[in-house]
């Protein structure tokens, strides 16, 4: 009898239970100022995990069940564009409920000038690469909020073992972004939140290529530390340390002089080819360096041509007309470690950086797309630098605006470089056991006249 009496109080507590109300997601505006991110919300994973955050928060802070719909996105590309745009409710059904969710991503100093936020806040955005606003209206079935909030999450990246060539205008991974907008949603979907705004570190993002990825599963990023004009790294346990000196000039052949009696037969020949010996000057651009911990001085000598009647606006324009052939050198003391020569503006049609794919810059799982159209940039070397080291071929190939530098050794690739004006981070590929003549060529790839 006692098990028949509780069976029957069982059933009636359940049917004592209020039914649960559906909400649908009426649209999910987004815009970016900085263009491509938002293309993220077109990505099927990254609409189910939103999806089904949705279906967590809003069971659990309004006893909501989420209908089963496709997101409805939105991507603005213009802020007139979404100006124009107004509120629908597609249900007129009073039981449902109704969420709008906009993402808006914002430069930071184009978001504090409009913003009136407490200095603490402030002070966040200000040191943000990107801002991202979550807002979310919640209605009932009579149109009446019943929620309705905006949080902002400042966005800045850290460094990871990721590597590769980093875009301006994008900052989150799609694994990244997925993340963000389900915390933005958290917070915004949160009656008793009370913060606007959630500082957010995030891993760095790089562009998709061909030619960059093979190898980065295979290695480790060095990460070089500069101060001034120093370089400190570790390569397997053994600290370098190098030093750029000082940048200055050594005469050949001035005011059709020969200055320079040590001049070779090879360097002469190119002076005459170039047939302005009674105009220009010709002078050796001298960059002193230093190798701390082997306490090895080098000195790389860049063989220029100077014309005292050009328009050039800048003494940088002067210095750039850097002559042919293997008449450049780097010397230890009065050794000759390496000759060579420099080539600029020099394509490379096998080398893609693909504009519309994303990654985490360690492997190619990460891959993501930030546009409906394919936009692959064939690589296109800034300088090229071929030469002999030590009695070996070698190759330096600078690229996207001497952010990155591929080095080779006897046609074989041995390092890609991170950074224009000093070595930021690097990878050896396939194998350490050059990092001796790696140095050396480090200092080659980034003496200052090169830029």
């Amino acid at each position: 009898m006692k098990k028949l009496v509780y069976l029957l109080l069982f059933i009636c507590v359940v049917f004592k239970l209020p039914a649960q109300n559906k909400v649908v997601v009426e649209a999910i505006r987004s815009f970016s100022m900085f263009g491509p991110s938002m293309y993220y919300l077109e990505d099927t994973a990254v609409q189910s995990s939103i999806k089904s955050k949705l279906s967590v928060i809003l069971n659990k802070n309004f006893n909501l069940l989420l209908s089963n719909q496709t997101l409805p996105i939105e991507n603005y590309t213009s802020t007139e564009a979404l100006k124009n745009n107004t509120i629908k409710f597609s249900i007129a059904d009073t039981s449902t409920r109704h969420l709008f969710i906009e993402v808006y991503e914002y430069d930071p100093i184009s978001f504090l000038t409009g913003s009136a936020l407490e200095a603490p806040d402030s002070a966040i955005i200000a040191g943000a690469s990107s801002i991202f606003q979550i807002s979310c209206i919640l209605t009932n079935g009579f149109q009446e909020i019943i929620n309705n909030q905006s949080v902002f999450a400042a966005i800045s990246n850290t460094e990871t073992a990721g590597f590769g060539i980093r875009p301006k205008n994008i900052f989150l991974t799609k694994k990244s972004f997925a993340s963000v907008v389900q915390v933005g949603l958290q917070m915004a979907l949160n009656p008793d939140n009370e913060t606007m705004v959630a500082d957010i570190k995030t891993p760095a993002v790089y562009y998709a290529d061909n030619f960059i990825m093979g190898h980065i599963n295979n290695t480790s990023k060095i990460v070089v530390n500069t101060v001034k004009d120093t370089w400190g790294y570790t390569v397997e346990g053994n600290q370098e340390l190098l030093r750029m000196g000082e940048q200055l000039f050594d005469e050949i052949w001035v005011k059709r002089k020969l200055v320079d009696s040590s001049a070779s037969p090879l360097l002469l020949k190119k002076i005459k080819e170039t047939g302005n010996t009674a105009s220009s000057d010709f002078i050796y651009l001298r960059q002193e360096c230093r190798d701390v911990y082997q306490d090895k001085n080098y000195t790389i000598k860049i063989a220029t041509e100077i014309d005292p009647y050009s328009t050039a606006s800048s003494k940088k324009e002067l210095f750039s007309d850097f002559l042919s052939g293997e008449v450049h050198l780097m010397l230890e003391g009065k050794d000759t470690v390496a000759i060579f020569t420099i080539n600029k503006n020099i394509g490379d049609p096998n080398k893609q950086v693909y504009l519309d794919k994303t990654t985490n810059g360690m492997d190619s799982s990460s891959m993501a797309k930030v546009s409906k159209k394919d936009f692959p940039f064939q690589v296109t070397y800034d300088y090229q630098i071929t030469g002999k080291i030590r009695g070996e071929r070698f190759t330096i190939q600078s690229f996207w605006n001497h952010e990155m530098k591929e080095i080779y050794l006897n046609n074989k690739l041995v390092g890609i470089v991170k950074g224009k004006t000093d070595p930021e981070n690097f990878i050896i590929v396939n194998d350490a056991s050059n990092a001796s003549i790696m140095k050396e060529l480090l200092l080659i790839a980034y003496n200052k006249f090169l830029l």
